[in-house]
This record gives structure tokens, C-alpha cells and sequence, in this order.
């Protein structure tokens, strides 16, 4: 599904108004995303259309197919930029040589000032523009929060009847297991993730709004839930007895863009993200996030496949 995000010339950007109508006569600006709410990055990039008089289409497609497209360059229209929502598939980009290093002299400096060396691609094809760090939600009526003391308090004998998962399948969940085998090793890992099943109290939901929900109806007391840098210590939503534990370090997965090898405006795909981290990026939790190079998610995904077929965590 495309849109097409133009606005006129009102532009309160800095620049001359020959800059301005220049930037009118480009080609758009073509993003390939993978989001829930389709209206959510169109509505977005108007503001940077407002600020700056570059255009941008949105295509939104799930992310298997997006990465494939712009690996093989196809797709109508092709991509400038890629924007992933999950490491692996930024990743594999990367790997496939279908992304082209950033460049830009300004945007490089807002990465080196805006975001930590281990969430980004020490070759220079990708960035994170925000991170979900692997967060135990629990329900402060029922669960001592003094007792959680990380992801080894889901696999504690206490909490058994108590535990619900999301899928192994979502993306914060794979690449959490994957940095547990890299931080334990394979076999601590898969311990650690069979205590997490035998203390389930029902089969893994297909999204995290449904675990939340279950926490939410008593169904269980805990759960481990992708949570966006910016709920990190509060209540979630009008619950006011669902609290989220980020342990210490925590695990994380991004999102990131990256543009496409074959951009037909590398420079304008450039100053979209440049715009992007400068205006709506998150602050990456700060020092609550693992520095562990966040790609390690991608380089041991397999693994993490592997390891949670084993241990029976679906």
C-alpha cells in the first residue's frame, strides 16, 4: 500500500526559497517500513516535507518482504531507504550489501552525538532510531518487586502457574534469547528459558497487548514485553497495577534505518534520517540498555530459533 506525503510551500525550514522550490522538483524520497499504523509515518514525514520541501512515498509492506525488495532492488518504487523494525532484518541488509554507507558529514555527527556505538552498524550502513528493551511486566497487587531480580525471576520454582510469554517468534523475544546464549551460553540459556516454560500458566500469546491483557485480567502476575524507551518506571496505560521491571543491563532490539544501495536520492534519503534522529528518536533509555552490540541478536539468531524449539517455548 503506498502513500504519497506532499505538502505546498510553506516551508519553515532555513534555506532560500530557490532551495526550497529545488528541493520540490526531487523525486521523492521512496521508504520502505513495515508499521501497524499505516497513517502513523505519512503523517510524520509531512512535517519533514513542511520543514524541508522534499517529498516522501511510503511503502508499507511486512518486513521479510521489504528486506527481500530492497536486496533485490525491485519493488515499485524503489527504495531509498529502509526502515527496519528489528535488527535482524537491518542486518541482513547490510550483509547482502543492499545498504550504502552513511555518509553525510551532518549526519554522522547527530549519530556519533545522538546514538550509542553498540546500537548501530560499525560499518556505517544502518542506525537505531529507537529501542524496546525485553522488560518484565508484572502485576504490582500480586508480584513483590523486590523479588525480580532479572530474566532468571520467570524461571524461579515460585512463580510457577504464574508466567505468560509472548510468542518466541516477536522479534524482542528472539533477539532477547540470542543474548542470553552469547552472555551464558547455550546451555545456561536453554536452562534459563525451560524455567520460563514450565512456569507458564497458558500458551504464548501472538502479541504483547494480549499478554498485557491477561496480566491485566489475573490470568497471570508477570511477562516479558517489548517496552519502548520511553514507558521505562511507569504504569502501563490507565492499569495503574501493571509496573514494567527493565533489569539490569537490559536486552534490547531496534528499530533502524538504512539507505537502500541502489537510492535514486541517497542524499535526500540521508537527510531524511538526519531529520529523523534530530526530531524523533528516542534517548535509548540511557544507561538502562546492555551495551552490547545489538546486532549480536542478528549474528545469533539461528541459535535462538534452535534453543527456544528445544526448550518448547512456541
Amino acid at each position: 500500500m503506498f502513500f504519497i506525503v506532499a505538502c505546498g510551500n510553506e516551508s519553515t525550514a532555513p534555506g532560500s526559497a530557490s532551495e526550497q522550490s529545488d528541493s520540490f522538483r526531487l523525486e521523492p524520497v521512496v521508504v520502505y517500513a513495515t508499521h501497524d499504523d499505516e497513517a502513523y509515518l505519512p503523517s510524520l514525514f509531512a512535517d519533514f516535507t513542511r520543514e524541508t520541501g522534499i517529498r516522501v512515498t511510503v511503502r508499507h509492506a511486512d518486513a521479510k518482504t521489504s528486506v527481500d525488495d530492497v536486496i533485490n532492488d525491485r519493488g515499485s518504487p524503489p527504495a531509498d531507504v529502509l526502515l527496519s523494525p528489528d535488527v535482524l532484518s537491518i542486518w541482513k541488509a547490510a550483509e547482502e550489501g543492499a545498504l550504502r554507507p552513511l555518509t553525510s558529514e551532518s549526519l554522522i555527527r547527530t549519530i556519533d552525538a545522538q546514538v550509542p556505538a553498540h546500537l548501530r552498524d560499525p560499518d556505517g550502513t544502518w542506525v537505531a532510531v529507537s529501542a524496546r528493551a525485553a522488560a518484565i511486566a508484572y502485576d504490582s497487587h500480586v508480584v513483590d518487586a523486590s523479588v525480580l531480580a532479572g530474566y532468571e525471576s520467570l524461571a524461579d520454582e515460585s512463580q510457577y502457574g504464574s508466567v505468560c510469554l509472548s510468542s518466541s517468534s516477536l522479534a524482542v523475544n528472539r533477539s532477547l534469547i540470542a543474548m542470553l546464549i552469547d552472555e551464558l551460553g547455550v546451555r545456561p540459556a536453554e536452562i534459563l528459558v525451560r524455567g520460563w516454560v514450565r512456569n507458564l500458566a497458558l500458551p504464548t500469546f501472538e502479541s504483547d497487548a494480549d499478554l498485557l491483557a491477561a496480566i491485566d485480567a489475573g490470568t497471570c502476575a508477570l511477562g516479558i514485553v517489548a517496552l519502548p524507551e520511553k514507558y521505562a518506571g511507569v504504569n502501563a496505560g490507565d492499569n495503574k497495577s501493571i509496573r514494567f521491571f527493565v533489569p539490569q543491563p537490559a536486552f534490547t532490539d531496534i528499530e533502524g534505518f538504512g539507505v537502500a544501495r541502489h537510492a535514486r536520492e541517497p542524499e535526500s534519503a540521508q537527510r531524511l534520517i538526519e531529520w529523523f534522529l534530530s526530531s524523533h528518536a528516542g534517548d535509548f533509555m540511557g544507561d538502562k540498555l546492555s551495551t552490547r552490540n545489538v546486532a549480536v541478536a542478528a549474528w545469533r539468531a539461528e541459535d535462538a530459533i534452535k534453543l527456544a524449539e528445544r526448550a518448547g517455548y512456541r
